[in-house]
């Protein structure tokens, strides 16, 4: 099979992909010669069969490695297919290096709608394995390439010319990742009585508590499920206290949804992990630091499958209570309109650092004054 390109774009910036089991020499080249860097886009269990999560997520997104043999454009595209293929020893590596391996939903951009999940999808219509090689187009300014110029370089390749969401739209005709299951009626001590809506998921059993008939314009919560926080209500972190005042604003209005997150659980690296990260940052790291050290990136999370449980409810305009910028970000990749309201939480000694940090390295929109 011919490695046949793909130019897709997402109303700003563009990349080039190519399926990474057939990607070739020629491929390569254009990559280097007209993209920004060369990134290898792969679920998150290819990366742990390879063994690279054990190198350290460099700027908390990508792995950079090499071929032992790097060298010319040949060898490059020999040791991606490789990689894709799952046959490379670990003496065959060369790290860091220039190849620059990302952590991608399984689920596509039905998961988390991105650069890296749009690329393989693309390998998915097409029957292929699901990683993808890609960059960021340049211009000839050497800026990120905007759609008409995007467009112009794949009629001139003759490349499939396509955008994020073409593959949403192509994909939620045909499929569906949350299945609603079950309503009941919940009432609760402090906060009213709400419908708990439940969703079966790949991220588990997911739960909807839903407030009010009409939700086209509503305030939101989407909680990310914290076991210390919520339940043991730690003063490590600020997540129980945003899930008690998202709680209490949707009861003031008498209307709302909270969608609490399972499989989110130390920013999507699981309970225990999340505690190693804790007593890493006993000995000094902070909380980005200690998930790099275990071997995962700065955040795991994604927001996909809230999304389709939001369509599922009937909501349209969404009032996010978040601090959190790729929250906003992916749910208007998904067609909401979305306002942000702060739902931020006074700092103490205990979780100081862990704000400042969120803030300074996850971009999280915070207030703290040193």
């Amino acid at each position: 099979m011919d490695s046949i390109g793909t130019v897709i774009h997402d109303g700003k910036k563009a990349i080039v992909s190519f399926p990474a089991e057939f990607v070739d020499p020629r491929s390569i080249n254009l990559l280097m010669k007209n993209c920004d860097r060369i990134i290898l886009a792969m679920p998150w269990k290819n990366i742990v069969s390879l063994g690279l999560n054990r190198y350290r997520f460099y700027n908390g997104r990508y792995i950079p490695v090499d071929y032992r043999d790097n060298g010319e454009a040949g060898k490059k595209a020999e040791f991606i297919r490789k990689l894709a293929e799952g046959n490379v020893k670990q003496d065959e590596i060369v790290y860091p290096g220039n190849i620059f391996v990302e952590e991608v939903k399984e689920n596509g951009v039905l998961e988390r709608p991105f650069f890296g999940e749009a690329s393989i999808d693309v390998s998915r219509l097409k029957n292929l394995k699901l990683t993808a090689v890609y960059g960021y187009l340049m211009d000839e300014n050497g800026g990120y390439a905007d759609p008409d110029f995007a467009k112009n370089f794949a009629d001139e390749k003759g490349f499939e010319f396509t955008s994020i969401q073409e593959i949403i739209d192509k994909r939620l005709k045909g499929e569906k990742l949350v299945r609603r299951v079950v309503e009941a009626t919940l009432p609760t001590k402090f906060y009213g009585t709400f419908r708990a809506v439940g969703y079966e998921t790949p991220l588990g059993e997911i739960v909807a508590l839903v407030r009010g008939e009409e939700l086209r314009e509503v305030p939101v919560r989407i909680h990310s499920e914290c076991l210390t926080g919520d339940i043991f209500h730690s003063l490590r972190c600020d997540c129980g206290e945003q899930l008690e005042k998202a709680l209490k604003k949707i009861d003031f209005e008498n209307r709302g949804v909270l969608i609490y997150m399972r499989g989110h659980e130390g920013r999507g690296i699981g309970l225990l992990n999340k505690l190693m990260a804790y007593r890493l940052q006993e000995e000094g790291k902070d909380t980005v630091e200690a998930n790099l050290e275990l071997g995962f990136p700065s955040d795991m999370r994604s927001y996909g499958i809230a999304a389709q449980i939001l369509l599922d409810l009937g909501v349209k305009k969404v009032r996010l209570m978040t601090n959190n910028p790729e929250k906003i970000e992916e749910l208007k990749a998904y067609g909401f309109e979305v306002v942000r309201e702060p739902i931020e939480i006074e700092p103490h000694e205990e979780n100081y650092v862990y704000l400042k940090t969120k803030k300074e390295k996850m971009g999280h929109m915070i207030c703290i004054n040193d």
